[in-house]
């Protein structure tokens, strides 16, 4: 889950699959006809609208974070929890949606675990677990590799597209700071490009611009609260989040 916080002192919740889904949008406007010779297309857009099918799961029952009365956001719970919750998205997601959609929401959790080895390796049983998850998906994508007919390299330029497309839409979404946000976003004929991403009065520019359409409408489902909303148990916070009218946001993304 991700947050983010309004002028008015109130604040959005959002749950991890519905940020994947706009994750989904973004690569769908993306100007990519030269990585649709390559990969098949919808499947790796399909991959970015699901790369977090392992918190469904959790999502339905968030643990409380007593620090901030609000539920854990997903850069407080350790590797020991979702991990394997990891290993299971990417069961499903090759159940569900074949071996390239699970090739490439195997790959992004482990891009995760490689970036942020701080934050997941702050004991011996996040350590492990982490690198159980290292290991054995590494085996696994070797197989789907062979399954799909792909080179690492293909693999790794459909991986990028969707790591930039999930960094964007936390930005989006409250789950990183927009203001000045800045990644690498992969190119058609191979390299990556410094991306930019700025926000004012509710749009956001994107320098330079990747997408194949004049502008980009995203939009996505939150649960809004009253400022100064907390809870103490974790029932109870249960229970507010399900009865929590949804609240349809929109952004605007334009070339910077």
């Amino acid at each position: 889950m991700l947050f983010r916080d309004l002028p008015d002192g109130s604040w959005l919740a959002v749950s991890q699959p519905m940020h994947a889904l706009v994750s989904g949008q973004m690569l769908r406007a993306w100007g990519a006809a030269g990585f649709a010779k390559a990969h098949p297309f919808e499947e790796v857009a399909t991959a970015a609208a699901q790369h977090d099918v392992a918190w469904m799961g959790w999502e339905t029952a968030p643990t409380l974070d007593p620090t901030t009365g609000r539920p854990h956001s997903f850069r407080q719970v350790g590797a020991r929890v979702h991990a394997p919750m990891w290993a299971e998205g990417v069961t499903r997601a090759v159940a569900s949606w074949g071996p390239w959609v699970g090739l490439l929401v195997s790959r992004h959790g482990t891009r995760i675990y490689s970036a942020y080895q701080d934050r997941h390796r702050l004991d011996a049983e996040d350590a492990a677990a982490a690198e159980t998850y290292q290991r054995e998906q590494s085996a696994l994508r070797t197989k789907l590799l062979a399954l799909v007919g792909a080179t690492e390299a293909e693999m790794e330029t459909a991986a990028a597209l969707v790591a930039v497309t999930d960094a964007l839409s936390l930005a989006a979404c409250g789950g990183i700071a927009t203001l000045g946000w800045s990644g690498m976003a992969p190119l058609a004929g191979g390299g990556e490009v410094p991306l930019r991403l700025e926000e004012a009065e509710g749009v956001m520019t994107v320098d330079p611009w990747p997408f194949a359409l004049p502008e980009v409408a995203l939009s996505w489902t939150a649960r809004r609260f009253a400022p100064g909303t907390r809870w103490t148990d974790a029932g109870t916070m249960r229970a507010a989040l399900e009865a929590a009218p949804a609240k349809r946001i929109s952004a605007r993304l334009v070339p910077g």
